[in-house]
C-alpha cells in the first residue's frame, strides 16, 4: 500500500546492531559503558590504571631522542547480540478483554450564569485549583453576515483587530502579552465571533486592561490588512492543492449550495475586495457588548468579572450588534455524484454527505451510538474495512454534526488512488447496510461505544479550556446548563432497538451526494468475488475514476442525478450527463 504523501516511515533496527555511544550516557546511574561496541566504540587497547606512573626517561643535550617502538593496532572486536528468548504467554485469560470497571461519580464543576449592566451574560465556573484564568467572549455574526462578493470579511476583520491596538503597534501589542506569558486570539466561526484570553491569575489585572484595549481601540491599521490579506490569498491557493483540503473547501458549497451563507466559499478574488474601511465598519458594527455571551473559567470570582466588565473602563462600550436575519432554504447542487480533478492526486477524498436531525433532536443518543458504530473511531465499520480488511486508506471517520440550525452526516476517507471506486463502493454499502437493518449494531459494538462515551465523559472537563469549551457548547445549542447530570444515565438506557430505529429514520442513503476529489485520470481497481483486487474494466477497457463514476452514476446504483465536475471553488464545470 502506498504510504499518503506527508507520512514516515522509520525503519526498525536490524537485530545486533550496535547502539549508539550516547546511549550509554542515557543509561541508570553508575552504570558504565564497558562493552564499547555495544556502545558504538571499540574496545579500548589498554585501560589506565591509577597511581605512580613511571618516569620519562632524560635525554642528554644533542643526543638523538629514543625511538617508540611501533604501534601495534588492536584487531577489531566484534560482539554479537545474543539472541532474545522471546516468550509469548498464552494463558486463557488473555483471550477475553477485561472487563470495563463501573464508571466512577463524575463531580462537574458548578456553572453561574448572571448578567451585566452591559448586556452581557457571564457563565462563570470558578476553579482554584491552578492559578490561571480563560474567558471568551462570543458575539453573534461570523462568516454568516459576510456580504456577497466579499465572503471571508468577517474572518479576515476579526485576524485584524488582534494585530495590536491604537495605542501599541503589532510587535509592542505581542511583546507586552509575552511578558505577562498571555495570549489574546481574536476568531470568526461560522454563525458568532469573539475575542478570548488565557492568563495567569497574578497577571490578569494587566492583561484585562489589553483586553479592554482590543475591544475598545484596535489598530485596523492598512499595511496589517494588507499583510494579512496576502497571506489568506497565498493560504487559498495552497488549500486548492490536495485532496483533502479541496474537499474541505466545496463539501459545504455542495451541500447547502453556494448561495447559501454556509456553504459560500472565500476565494482569492472575494478577499482581495475587501478593504479598511470594510473592517471598521464591520468591527463598529457587530463587536458590540449586548446580547454578548462571556464564558469564564479559572481563578477568578463573580465580584472580579464584574470589576473588569462593568468598571468604568468599558462604560463607553454599549449597543448590540445587528440580529441575525433568518436563513434561506440549503439548495444541494443538481447531481449524485460530484468529482474535483486533481492531476496526479496520490491519493484521493472521498466523502458521502447529506443532512441529519438537529443537536436537539430526542434522538440524541441514540444518533450518536449509530454514528460511533458506523464511523466514530478505529474499530468503527467503515475504517475496520477500508484500512484493515482491505487496505485502502489509514483511516476512515464518520458521523452526524451539528449548527444551531442544521444536523449533518458525514462519511469519509483518504484513499489510495488506484481504489477510489471501490471505496466509494464499500462507504456506500455500509451505510445502506445499517440504514435498511440489513447489519443492525451488534451488542458487541453498542456496549463498546457506550462505555467509550461514558468513560471518556471526565476528560472533557479535564482542563479549563475543555470545561470553557463543553459549557459554550450547551448555550450555543441552547441546552440545559445541567445537561451532563444525566449523561451517563441516558447514555446508559440507549439499546439496539433504538440506534436500529434510528438508523431508519435518520440515513438517508436517498438523499446523500457522493464527493470524490482525485486524479480524474488514474486507472481504477475492484474487488472481485474472491476478493481480490483486479483492474477494473468494461468492454475490455481498464476505466479511469472518470470513466468508473460516469459508469457508475449511468447505472443509477447511487440514485439518479448522473456525475458532475466540480473545480477547486465548487463551480460547476461539467454539467451533470443526462441518464439516470
Amino acid at each position: 500500500m502506498t504510504a499518503p504523501s506527508g507520512t514516515w516511515f522509520q525503519p526498525a533496527r536490524r537485530a545486533g546492531a550496535r547502539r549508539p555511544a550516547l546511549a550509554c550516557l542515557l543509561g541508570a546511574l553508575g552504570t558504565a559503558c564497558a562493552l564499547g561496541a555495544a556502545c558504538g566504540a571499540s574496545p579500548p587497547a589498554s585501560a589506565v590504571v591509577p597511581g605512580p606512573q613511571p618516569a620519562a626517561p632524560v635525554v642528554p643535550p644533542g643526543a638523538a631522542a629514543p625511538q617508540s617502538p611501533p604501534v601495534v593496532e588492536a584487531p577489531a572486536v566484534t560482539q554479537t547480540a545474543a539472541p532474545q528468548n522471546l516468550i509469548f504467554p498464552d494463558e486463557s485469560f488473555r483471550a477475553t478483554q477485561p472487563v470495563a470497571g463501573a464508571p466512577r461519580p463524575l463531580s462537574l464543576p458548578r456553572i453561574k450564569p448572571f448578567s451585566l449592566r452591559n448586556g452581557i451574560k457571564v457563565y462563570l465556573v470558578t476553579q482554584h485549583a491552578l492559578p490561571i484564568v480563560s474567558l471568551d467572549l462570543n458575539i453573534d455574526g461570523g462568516t454568516r453576515v459576510d456580504p456577497p462578493g466579499k465572503e471571508g470579511l468577517a474572518s479576515l476583520c476579526m485576524s485584524l483587530v488582534n494585530e495590536g491596538t491604537v495605542a501599541l503597534d503589532k510587535i509592542a501589542y505581542n511583546e507586552a502579552l509575552a511578558d505577562l506569558a498571555s495570549t489574546i486570539n481574536t476568531y470568526a466561526a461560522s454563525d458568532s465571533h469573539g475575542v478570548s484570553l488565557s492568563s495567569l491569575s497574578k497577571n490578569l489585572e494587566p492583561t484585562l486592561a489589553l483586553f479592554r484595549q482590543t475591544l475598545l481601540s484596535p489598530g485596523l491599521r492598512a499595511e496589517d490588512l494588507d499583510r494579512l490579506g496576502k497571506r489568506r490569498i497565498e493560504a487559498l491557493r495552497q488549500a486548492k492543492g490536495t485532496p483533502s483540503s479541496i474537499a474541505g473547501r466545496v463539501s459545504d458549497a455542495l451541500l447547502f449550495g453556494p448561495a447559501h451563507p454556509a456553504g459560500s466559499l472565500e476565494t482569492e478574488e472575494t478577499t482581495a475586495r475587501i478593504t479598511l474601511e470594510d473592517c471598521k465598519q464591520h468591527v463598529a458594527s457587530w463587536l458590540r457588548p449586548r446580547g454578548a455571551r462571556l464564558f469564564v473559567v479559572g481563578d477568578m470570582t463573580e465580584a472580579q468579572v464584574r470589576r473588569a466588565f462593568d468598571g468604568p473602563e468599558l462604560a463607553s462600550w454599549t449597543g448590540a450588534a445587528p440580529r441575525l436575519s433568518a436563513l434561506p432554504r440549503p439548495q444541494t447542487l443538481p447531481g449524485r455524484l460530484f468529482l474535483v480533478h486533481v492531476p496526479g492526486a496520490a491519493q484521493s477524498q472521498v466523502q458521502l454527505l447529506h443532512f441529519g436531525p438537529k443537536r436537539v433532536t430526542p434522538e440524541y443518543f441514540a444518533t450518536t451510538l449509530l454514528g460511533a458504530v458506523f464511523g466514530g473511531g478505529f474499530t468503527s465499520r467503515i475504517n475496520m474495512n477500508l484500512r484493515e480488511d482491505k487496505g485502502y486508506s489509514y483511516g476512515a471517520r464518520g458521523g452526524f454534526s451539528y449548527t444551531r440550525d442544521y444536523g449533518m452526516f458525514a462519511a469519509g476517507a483518504s484513499v489510495r488512488t488506484d481504489a477510489t471506486y471501490q471505496s466509494l463502493l464499500e462507504i456506500d454499502r455500509e451505510l445502506k447496510a445499517l440504514w435498511a437493518g440489513k447489519r443492525p449494531v451488534s451488542a458487541e459494538e453498542l456496549e463498546r461505544e457506550k462505555t467509550g462515551a461514558i468513560l471518556s465523559l471526565p476528560g472533557r472537563f479535564a482542563t479549563a479550556n475543555a470545561a470553557l469549551g463543553q459549557y459554550r457548547g450547551l448555550v450555543y445549542f441552547g441546552l440545559p446548563l445541567d445537561y451532563y447530570a444525566s449523561y451517563v444515565a441516558k447514555i446508559s438506557r440507549v439499546t439496539a432497538r433504538d440506534v436500529s430505529a434510528a438508523a431508519a429514520r435518520n440515513l438517508r442513503p436517498g438523499q446523500a451526494v457522493y464527493l470524490v476529489v482525485g486524479d480524474a485520470d488514474a486507472k481504477m481497481i475492484t474487488r472481485d468475488d474472491q476478493g481480490k483486487d483486479v483492474p477494473l474494466q468494461k468492454d475490455g477497457k481498464a476505466l479511469t475514476l472518470r470513466e468508473a463514476l460516469a459508469d457508475l452514476a449511468t447505472r443509477g446504483e447511487l440514485g439518479s442525478g448522473g456525475l458532475v465536475m466540480l473545480d477547486a471553488d465548487a463551480n460547476v464545470v461539467q454539467p451533470a450527463a443526462a441518464g439516470r
